[in-house]
């Protein structure tokens, strides 16, 4: 199912430019599908004015990174009194992202992230796909939320019939419901609303690992 979902999702279940991810891992779990609107415009700014060519993929860099983006301009000292990473990890950390151009040191020795650096993906789709076990598939749809705007639980014509007859669970939720036929033919049962996620360490995980799969070729490897 999911070779063919992937076909039909890539044929145009968004407008505009995406970034199909096939499975994504989150702190929560793994999604089957993610679909990522990005910026190129965005994405281009980052390299070319910010400097930034690489993306965050050790996830204590991640998490030292998102400490301090947002924070304003800090002294080290105080920044090594945030949060329970260790001194020595951040440190390592901080050294990464200095050189790699996420975080600027300031002459007055405060540090502070790079100004007017924000995440690339303007909208997500995370898609579970079940050939049965609509139950199931809505509990990890709805761990999504943490890092995509929309939800949706994708099944198979065969298996469809039962989540429709529970549609008031999906709406409850607000986890979207699609059908994909063995035609590559998809259609929406029920389309959820956009809502924030609310995780900032797994929204900036999709995008590190979107820019990543986009531009593979701009990612600092050594």
């Amino acid at each position: 199912m999911k070779e063919v979902a992937l076909e039909t999702l890539e044929d145009g279940f968004t407008d505009g430019e995406t970034v199909i991810l096939d499975e994504f891992s989150y702190a929560n779990g793994r999604a089957d599908i993610v679909l990522a609107k990005a910026s190129e415009e965005y994405l281009k700014r980052r390299i070319d004015v910010l400097g930034i060519s690489s993306s965050i993929e050790e996830n204590t860099y991640l998490q030292v990174f998102l400490q301090l983006h947002g924070r304003g301009a800090v002294t080290k000292d105080h920044f090594f009194t945030i949060g329970a990473t260790s001194e020595n990890k951040k440190q390592e950390a901080l050294d990464w992202l200095i050189e790699s151009g996420f975080v600027k040191e300031l002459d007055d020795g405060k540090i502070r992230t790079a100004p007017y650096l924000r995440r690339h993906v303007t909208t997500s789709y995370s898609i579970e796909l079940k050939l049965g076990k609509w139950k199931q598939a809505l509990k990890q749809a709805i761990r999504g939320k943490s890092f995509a705007d929309y939800q949706f639980v994708a099944l198979d014509e065969d298996n469809i019939i039962r989540a429709i007859e529970n549609i008031d669970e999906f709406k409850k939720h607000d986890v979207g419901l699609m059908e994909i036929n063995s035609d590559g033919e998809y259609f929406v049962h029920y389309k959820p609303e956009k809502e924030s996620p609310y995780s900032p360490m797994n929204k900036w995980r999709l995008n590190e690992t979107t820019i990543r799969e986009e531009l593979p070729y701009s990612v600092c490897t050594d």
